[in-house]
């Protein structure tokens, strides 16, 4: 049976920005939310076995429990999300190893946490601010275990999928994927260029922690857990990862052209294309979820010219016109996304990967038919995986010689390239994305 750490334990921890939330939440809310975490990990995992994300498994459950206020939702969101990050440590849900989840990840004290290890006074303040090494003695001081290793909190074939960049040893890169993984992300911002000023200035009031992104124009970034529902007439900002922002500068649309965007989803780099083009020009949206392009409907305003389309690539024929642009965010592994949606790498298999990269081929070949000669076409998946980003972009070169990349600069860090740009999840604090740009001989 794993010891119980001593109270001193966690008064080693560091307490800067730590506030008494004992205090402003009573013992038997504490107490209850203490009660319901292990069934609810539990539960979601069982959901994440089967495939499913955990942000839809926990929606589901916050429509079962409409009694959880925002304070109950806003701990067990946390809770669970944070299994799944140092899941690869803890093994299996109970009550010291669901607390040490939520506070490997927590930078202040919650009662509740507290209570699931029998310390319910003072509570325990949060390991989030540790570097990884000395998170992992928390670990072990607390389950009585050896010190875990680091790379157990990813799957073990993650290394022998990666794509290493020319000069990286591959223990350097890997250790540097892992430990961006860990990571909480912050939320990021797209401004509106017709707006912008006032729209930063709206979002500041409500979101003191909003500030510039520093790396691209109009990017605002966001530290986590910040409330971000509001709107107001005049005021227009989408969220969208800074990563995502990429990919629509890199796209380097102009007013006037036409652009299909094959692999919509809700549509965010669809508007991005739009606001890129200064709302002249035509764009198609299409994706094989009819609930995406719903989700793009509500979200594009009437000035936006953007035709949304149910398209699925192994059925249907691809539309009946050529365009200046093609962008092709390809379904993919998403191991770029793993800080962000950390169930995503316990709900993915190896041998998906191929599979994945099957789709890509057939997407892109496709992509490719519809491209004008002269015109751009644009690869992007929020990956890391080889097989998915060079690899895939070597193989079509190989297969339609009539593209060839052209050179491009990385958005984020201004690096020259020769038209196949890696954005890196430390370069930003967001998600890994590849992106190739490629232009159709005339």
């Amino acid at each position: 049976m794993a010891k119980r750490a001593s109270h001193e334990t966690y008064c080693r921890l560091p307490r800067a920005g730590v506030k008494s939330l004992s205090m402003t939440l009573p013992y038997r809310a504490a107490k209850k939310q203490a009660e319901l975490a292990v069934p609810l990990v539990e539960r979601i995992s069982e959901s994440v076995s089967a495939g499913i994300p955990a942000d839809r498994a926990l929606g589901r459950y916050y429509r079962e429990h409409p009694e959880f206020g925002s304070r109950d939702r806003r701990f067990f969101s946390g809770l669970v999300f944070s299994w799944f990050r140092w899941k690869g440590w803890l093994l299996f849900p109970s009550p010291e190893r669901c607390a040490l989840a939520y506070m490997l990840d927590a930078s202040q004290a919650h009662p509740a946490p507290g209570i699931m290890i029998g310390v319910p006074a003072p509570v325990p303040p949060g390991a989030g601010n540790l570097p990884l090494e000395e998170k992992a003695a928390v670990v072990a001081g607390l389950l009585g275990v050896p010190e875990p290793r680091i790379e157990s909190l990813a799957p073990p074939w993650l290394s022998s999928i990666l794509h290493f960049p020319s000069g990286a040893t591959a223990p350097g890169h890997l250790r540097k994927c892992l430990e961006s993984f860990q990571a909480r992300p912050s939320t990021f911002i797209r401004l509106s260029a017709r707006n912008s000023a006032r729209s930063a200035d709206f979002l500041k009031a409500r979101a003191p922690s909003a500030v510039p992104s520093g790396k691209i124009a109009l990017a605002m970034e966001v530290k986590p857990a910040s409330d971000l529902n509001f709107t107001s007439p005049g005021v227009s900002f989408e969220i969208q990862d800074i990563a995502s922002q990429c990919v629509g500068l890199l796209c380097g649309p102009s007013g006037g052209e036409s652009w299909w965007d094959v692999c919509a989803g809700g549509g965010g780099k669809s508007l991005h294309l739009a606001d890129l083009m200064d709302q002249r020009g035509s764009i198609l949206a299409t994706d094989i979820r009819k609930s995406s392009l719903d989700a793009l409907a509500r979200r594009t305003g009437s000035a936006r010219r953007i035709e949304r389309r149910v398209w699925n690539a192994a059925d249907d024929p691809a539309p009946g016109k050529n365009f200046d642009g093609v962008l092709l965010d390809a379904p993919c592994s998403g191991i770029g996304t793993w800080s962000r949606n950390p169930d995503a790498r316990w709900r993915i298999n190896e041998s998906d990967i191929p599979l994945r990269r099957a789709l890509q081929e057939k997407l892109i070949l496709s992509a490719a038919e519809k491209t004008k000669p002269r015109g751009r076409l644009i690869y992007s998946v929020c990956t890391l995986a080889e097989t998915e980003t060079e690899s895939l972009v070597d193989w079509f070169l190989k297969a339609r010689p009539d593209f060839r990349l052209e050179s491009a600069s990385n958005p984020l860090t201004g690096e020259k390239t020769g038209g196949k740009v890696w954005i890196w999840p430390w370069d930003s604090g967001a998600n890994g994305m590849f992106v190739a740009r490629m232009r159709r001989e005339g």
